[in-house]
């Protein structure tokens, strides 16, 4: 399945499980430290020119909050 993206749905009810996360750690990065580990990790592969020409961004829709 190489290079295909996933697309996590998550609600109020079903929120997304971030525990994981180490937020200090994480703002603690400079932006070059962050791009270098961007561009290192196999999972975070950039996307093609003709992948993003297809990109569709979705608005969040604020009905009922």
């Amino acid at each position: 399945m190489a290079n295909k993206i996933f697309q996590k749905e998550h609600s109020k009810e079903k929120p997304i499980d971030n525990s994981d996360i180490d937020f200090e750690k994480a703002d603690a990065l400079t932006d070059e430290e962050i791009e270098e580990r961007a561009k290192n990790d196999p999972d975070s592969l950039p996307f093609s020119e003709e992948q993003l020409k297809k990109i569709k961004i979705r608005r969040r829709n604020k009905v009922n909050e």
